[in-house]
């Protein structure tokens, strides 16, 4: 009997996908080797790789930190892995693709968007591919948004272009700086276009964004024109190319909150929003966890949509003793980073530690991959065999 027929005798096509799904992404690109049929399933097959992605995303949800060094000199463009069991699984140096000024603005589906000087790129660090993305040069006031639509089956960059509204001799403040325009680009057809962002130009980005399954957030305030010093929840379907605009959760405004900062997250598939406050000067700090239920955006009025949201408050952390910020969660825990020591707002010159915050043992755990010479950014990952390129016809 023939090999090609004894593979087909002894393991079924949906036996091996469901044997294949499980294993590591550096195992399956070898085994592209080992057959021509394991090569379609493994390089050929959406089918494949969506299965992949759904079993890692599921089972395997990592924490992905990039070190940035704590001095202004060129380092290679680094990242380590933390495992479920918060392990250091894997350190990764890829200066031969990755420019050294490269930074990590956001994670999807086991890609990274990357910025580095006027640039963009798009990342797979599982399989190491790379995809330049064609873009004028990027400004300060810029901020970016990455995610993914099923129903486009598509995934998107959105470009938010900041601009300075005051005299040249004007100091350069948040009420001085509104949306000027909104381009996005479809990695599905490779080309930019620029959309409407009439909804967006009273509103002042201030956050980097976040992203759940079709949609990307920001935070945003309204400017000095608006005479309103409220705060929203900006939302993008990548599906539609459409913004709507959300009420974040209540602001207490009492003495014991004197100071407060805010955090994008996501909780469970479902958009969450870290509430942070600072007592004193930086002597103590405490944060709330509040959490977005049944979100429907509004897309046909310029008007928040207001009785659609449900903002639930999860937990409410500290006081601590020190100054500890919540920066994403992964899991069932609450990434922080803890400052122990510097000068204040200079990630440079503060001695930190990351660490992770277990809300029902109230216990503060440094993570294993911690070294005093770097302060690191977080972004939960899963690894996928998604292509960087042709990703709507493969």
């Amino acid at each position: 009997m023939q090999r090609s027929e004894m593979e087909k005798e002894f393991l079924p096509l949906d036996v091996m996908i469901n044997i294949l799904k499980r294993v590591p992404v550096k195992s399956l690109i070898r085994f592209k080797c080992v057959s021509k049929e394991w090569l379609k399933i493994l390089e050929r097959s959406p089918f494949f790789t969506k299965q992949q992605l759904e079993h890692s995303a599921a089972n395997n949800a990592l924490l992905l930190l990039q070190r940035i060094h704590r001095q202004p000199r060129p380092e290679p463009f680094s990242t380590c892995i933390i495992g479920p069991h918060h392990d250091l699984i894997h350190e990764s140096h890829l200066s031969h693709i990755v420019s050294p000024t490269a930074k990590i603005l956001a994670s999807c589906n086991g890609l990274l968007c990357l910025r580095h000087n006027t640039a963009l790129s798009i990342l797979n660090p599982a399989t190491r591919q790379i995809r330049q993305v064609p873009i004028a040069n990027l400004l300060a006031f810029n901020y970016v948004g990455f995610g993914f639509s099923p129903l486009a089956d598509d995934y998107k960059i959105v470009r938010i272009s900041m601009c300075v509204f005051a005299p040249d001799d004007q100091v350069v403040v948040l009420d001085n700086v509104r949306v000027d325009r909104v381009e996005v680009y479809s990695l599905a057809s490779g080309s930019w276009r620029e959309i409407d962002a009439a909804k967006l130009q009273p509103l002042c980005i201030v956050s980097s964004s976040v992203a759940i399954t079709g949609t990307i957030f920001w935070l945003a305030t309204m400017t000095s024109a608006s005479n309103t010093d409220s705060e929203f929840v900006v939302s993008f379907d990548v599906g539609r190319d459409l913004f709507t605009l959300v009420n974040g959760p209540p602001i207490p405004h009492s003495p014991s909150h004197p100071y407060n900062n805010n955090v994008l997250a996501v909780c469970n598939d479902k958009l969450a929003m870290f509430r942070h406050y600072i007592v004193g000067a930086f002597e103590s700090c405490s944060f709330d966890l509040w959490v977005l239920e049944d979100f429907h955006g509004h897309y046909d009025n310029n008007t928040c949509d207001v009785s659609a949201e449900s903002w639930v408050k999860m937990y409410s952390v500290g006081p601590f003793s020190r100054i500890v910020y919540p920066l994403s969660l992964w899991g069932d825990e609450i990434v922080c980073r803890e400052e122990l020591s510097g000068q204040e707002n200079d990630l440079r010159t503060v001695e930190t530690v990351l660490a992770l915050f277990n809300p029902l043992s109230k216990q503060l755990k440094k993570l294993p991959s911690h070294k005093d010479e770097f302060f690191y950014v977080p972004f939960t990952y899963s690894e996928s065999l998604v292509p960087v390129s042709n990703l709507l016809h493969h």
